[in-house]
C-alpha cells in the first residue's frame, strides 16, 4: 500500500486529467467555447491544488508561487480568448 499523502496528491492529478477528458468531450459536444472555459476551471483548479496540497504529484513544476501564477494567468487568458472570440 501507498502513504496517504502519496494517495491524496496522485488524487490531484487523477482529477485534473479528469477535468481535462470532462472539458474536451465538453467541447466536442457543446462547442469549442465550453470545451475551451472548461480548460481554464481545470487550470484555476490546478492553482488550487498547487496552493493548498503539499506536492501534488505532476503539478509541480517550479517555486509555488510561479506555479499558482503560471496557472492562474493561463487560466485567464484562456477564458477571455474564449469569451471574446466570436467565432468559435
Amino acid at each position: 500500500m501507498t502513504p496517504p499523502e502519496l494517495q491524496r496528491s496522485n488524487l490531484a492529478i487523477w482529477l485534473v486529467l479528469a477535468g481535462v477528458a470532462l472539458s474536451v468531450v465538453l467541447g466536442m459536444a457543446v462547442g469549442a467555447r465550453a470545451g475551451a472555459i472548461g480548460i481554464g476551471v481545470v487550470l484555476v483548479v490546478c492553482a488550487i491544488f498547487r496552493a493548498v496540497l503539499d506536492s501534488p504529484v505532476g503539478l509541480v513544476i517550479r517555486t509555488r508561487t510561479v506555479d499558482i501564477m503560471l496557472y492562474g494567468a493561463t487560466a485567464v487568458l484562456i477564458g477571455v480568448l474564449a469569451v471574446a472570440t466570436p467565432s468559435i
